[in-house]
This record gives structure tokens, sequence and C-alpha cells, in this order.
């Protein structure tokens, strides 16, 4: 049997010490008006992963504010090597930037007004494209499993997940308790039986 306490992943330690397995370069819109500038960077760019959404528009706040807070986690999710932020105008791209900016990995924020769109997906692009430079140089060191974050989703409730894989996941994550990591999961519902 492996002792999980000794065990250990290789991934890439962030600047601000935690690890992620992936190393991604996103490309983030601040709001679906700057989609389509994130696609076409995102088919400029190869390798680079764009996180399009719906939201931005119309949002006030303690809403605004969640949206901000969502945009910053995701930039400053251990799995990113750096960012790039497309946004309409300079304030809230700013906003984010500097959020991301707080756990020292390597973000640039665009905007489209006064720029146009042209311009900004040619600056952005070049931004993406030395941001990939940077993140093929890193390489992953060992850590111990007490350094891994996990997150999870129920992805469809039907009679195979409540038999099947809701306890092989939850097996897991009680292992993974056990020996310090850092564990999140969604639709807390399913705990109380909500899909039976």
């Amino acid at each position: 049997m492996i002792d999980l306490k000794k065990a250990t992943f290789m991934g890439y330690r962030r600047e601000n010490g935690r690890m992620g397995i992936r190393n991604h370069v996103i490309i983030m819109p601040l709001d679906d008006l700057s989609n389509a500038a994130c696609d076409a960077v995102a088919n400029n760019i190869k390798g680079t992963v764009k996180i399009t959404h719906p939201y931005g528009r119309l949002q006030f706040g303690a809403d605004l504010e969640l949206h901000f807070r969502t945009l910053i986690g995701a930039g400053c999710n251990p799995n990113v090597a750096a960012v790039v932020v497309i946004g309409i105008e300079p304030q809230w791209t700013a906003k984010v930037v500097e959020g991301i900016k707080k756990s020292g990995k390597p973000v640039e924020g665009f905007w489209i007004e006064g720029n146009g769109d042209t311009t900004t997906i040619a600056n952005a692009s070049r931004a993406a494209y030395k941001f990939m430079k940077h993140a093929s140089k890193l390489q992953r060191v060992s850590a111990p499993l007490s350094e891994l974050w996990v997150s999870t989703k129920c992805g469809e409730s039907d009679t195979t997940s409540g038999c099947g894989s809701n306890p092989t996941v939850g097996n897991a994550f009680d292992k993974l308790y056990e020996i310090g990591s850092t564990l999140v999961f969604g639709e807390t519902t399913e705990l109380v039986t909500s899909a039976i």
C-alpha cells in the first residue's frame, strides 16, 4: 500500500509558492464584449487557453465585485503560468491585472477603448507570445501530495454517479484530506442526497 504522506507529484512551483500541475497561459476577457479579441489572440498564439464568458456587463455592487474576484481567482490559479487580460476600458482591466499581480504571476492587461480592436489584439498577441516562451522554460519539480489543491464538481446526477463516482471521489478526498491537501467541491447539496 502506498504511504500518501511520503508520496509526491511533479508540478510547477509558482511565484507565491503554490504548486500547479498544468502550465497554461490564459487569455482572459474582462467582459463578454472582449471575447472576440480573446478569440483572436488565442488563434494567433497556439497553446494559449482562452476562457471566454458571458459576464461583465450590467453588473453592479456585490455582483460586480464577485465577478472581479472570480476573474482574479482564475488568474491566480496555480495551474496558470501567466495571464493576458483584455477589457473594454482601462479601469476595470487594471483592477483585475493588479489583483492577479499580487500573486507574483506574470500578467499584462489591454483595453479596446481608445486603442481599437486591431491594436489591442496585436499588443495582446505579443504579450501572449512572450508569456508562452516564459512558460515553456518552466520546469516541473517534485512536491508532497499535501501541497496538492484538488477541485471537483458533479458532472451529472444520475444513478451511476450516486453509486460509483461520488463515493470514489469522496474516498479520494478523504485520503487527501488526511495528509493536508486542499480540497474544494461544488454542488454541496449532493451531500444531503438531493440527487436521490
